[in-house]
């Protein structure tokens, strides 16, 4: 006999194609793999009972305040940890009960699946004030960056010709299209289009009609849809929809944010919203948690370290975090010295629930998920 520690992050089916178990035993142990943590607030202490004594009859764990037991609190915050075949379990249990715990066994009932690839989406700025320089192309060079983009294959194109950065000011419609006209007319005419999806960084309609016209199918609106009329805009031509979370605006989003329960408020922000673009007819919704718009630094990295809350959506997740002032938080760095810190956060936003990364460095990123897939694909 030969032991081996292995990583338990391996996928189980590729160990199983090297064991060969039976299959429908597979099936049955495939969901025994991984243990899932559902955080609790305020469970009452009547409910905590019941639920642990319903965890522990299942083979699951749920941790408590010390006090619960003596009944000294009336509420708890408290930790599920279960795997998906004792949650199924739980959830039969929970939907007769009482004390809010119906309303645990239907959030139990999402689907939280990551996704198995990421797409990545290339970042084009057709201005000055872009806050990463390296990104700034003007209409005379847009052309060659484009061309050194699409032969890497990402599967987005995101083009951009105002500044989202802290404290910009928007440089009004008439000057936003005048930045963007040349390169639109480009694409439509040279047939770029077909080679990606392109998206317009926008909140303007009229120079995100024309893009649509020219053949965009995506609609990058970093305003927290302030304007339903850009929902109307991605039904009439049905494209893809960006809702991203931003807190104030870019002039003052990063005075000072606060939340009082980030993850609840950001929960509560994508379903409202979302019900507006289901009752618009939009066909395809992407959700951005908006890092670095409204957000401190703990923030951002609490949001990326918990993206999987949002996969309860059903919508596919999109980050970008390239050269954020996030990774100078923790490690003193200007834009230009920040890709080690991007390649980091956007490949635990991948791990975590992220569809869609958003580059300015395609090339590195490309070479980040190639090596990820390939781990992903080794056994033993």
């Amino acid at each position: 006999m030969k032991f081996f520690k292995i990583n338990p992050n391996t996928n189980f089916n590729l160990l199983c194609s090297f064991i060969n178990p039976h299959k429908f035993g597979q099936k049955i142990m495939s969901e025994k793999t991984q243990i899932h943590f559902i955080l609790i607030k305020d469970l009452s202490v009547s409910a905590a009972n019941i639920l642990k004594q319903d965890a522990l009859r299942v083979g699951a764990e749920l941790v408590t305040h010390k006090e619960v037991i003596t009944a000294k609190i009336t509420h708890s915050n408290a930790l599920l940890m279960a795997t998906k075949e004792q949650i199924q379990k739980l959830i039969a249990k929970e939907k007769l009960q009482d004390f809010g715990l119906k309303n645990l066994a239907n959030f139990l009932e999402n689907d939280f699946t990551k996704p198995k690839n990421a797409e990545l989406m290339a970042v084009i700025n057709v201005n000055e004030d872009s806050f990463n320089e390296q990104s700034r192309v003007n209409e005379k060079n847009f052309e060659k960056k484009l061309i050194e983009f699409l032969e890497l294959e990402p599967e987005y194109i995101d083009i951009g010709a105002v500044s989202s950065r802290p404290k910009s000011v928007y440089c009004g419609k008439e000057e936003e299209f005048r930045r963007l006209k040349g390169v639109l007319d480009l694409i439509y005419s040279q047939n770029y289009y077909e080679k990606a999806i392109f998206s317009l960084d926008s909140f303007d309609e009229y120079c995100l009609e024309y893009a649509l016209n020219k053949g965009f199918k995506f609609i990058n609106d970093i305003s927290s849809l302030r304007n339903v009329n850009l929902a109307k805009l991605a039904s009439k031509y049905n494209a893809k929809y960006c809702l991203m979370h931003m807190q104030n605006d870019p002039l003052t989003m990063q005075d000072d944010p606060k939340y009082d329960d980030l993850l609840d408020e950001m929960s509560q922000f994508f379903e409202e919203k979302l019900e507006i673009l289901e009752s618009l007819g939009v066909k395809e919704s992407i959700l951005d948690v908006g890092i670095g718009f409204g957000k401190s630094a703990e923030h951002n990295m609490i949001l990326i370290k918990h993206l999987e809350h949002f996969l309860k959506f059903k919508k596919p997740l999109l980050v970008g975090a390239s050269r954020k002032s996030v990774i100078n938080a923790y490690h003193k760095s200007e834009v230009k010295d920040r890709l080690a810190g991007t390649l980091y956060l956007h490949l635990k936003a991948f791990e975590n629930g992220a569809s869609i990364i958003r580059v300015h460095d395609l090339y590195e990123h490309k070479q980040l998920f190639a090596l990820e897939k390939a781990m992903q694909s080794i056994g033993v």
